[in-house]
C-alpha cells in the first residue's frame, strides 16, 4: 500500500486561478469544465490540485519532467466522488494493472486537502 497526502492554503491558487495559461498547464478541459459548476470555484481547483499531489506523492515519484500536473486527471463521478484517469499512457506505466487508486478531497473556505492511497 502507498499513501499521499497535501493540505493547501486556497489564496495560494488565486494567482493560477486568474492565469488562463497556467491553468491549462495544470489542469485539463474536463477538469476546468468541474470547476465552472461551482460558484466556490477556488476551493474546487484547490482541491483537485492536493490530489493530483497526494496521487504523486503515492506514487513515490513527485511531478517530473515525465509526469506533470496536466499528466494527472482528477475527474468526478456524477455523485461527485473523486477519482484518478488512469488512461494516460504515463500513469499506466507507474501503476500494476490490479492497482487500486481511492483518492479523497476535503475543503474549506479557506485550506483544502486530499489523501490518496494506491493497494492491490
Amino acid at each position: 500500500m502507498r499513501v499521499g497526502i497535501d493540505i493547501l492554503e486556497n489564496n495560494r491558487i488565486i494567482n493560477i486561478y486568474n492565469d488562463e495559461k497556467r491553468m491549462s498547464k495544470i489542469f485539463t478541459v474536463k477538469e476546468i469544465a468541474y470547476f465552472n459548476k461551482f460558484s466556490d470555484k477556488i476551493s474546487h481547483i484547490c482541491g483537485a490540485f492536493c490530489a493530483k499531489e497526494a496521487f504523486v506523492k503515492a506514487l513515490k515519484t513527485g511531478f517530473t519532467k515525465e509526469l506533470t500536473p496536466i499528466d494527472v486527471e482528477i475527474l468526478h463521478t456524477e455523485s461527485g466522488i473523486p477519482y484518478v484517469n488512469i488512461d494516460n499512457l504515463k500513469i499506466k506505466k507507474l501503476i500494476n494493472k490490479e492497482d487500486k487508486i481511492d483518492i479523497n478531497i476535503s475543503h474549506s473556505d479557506t485550506i483544502s486537502t486530499a489523501i490518496c492511497i494506491i493497494y492491490s
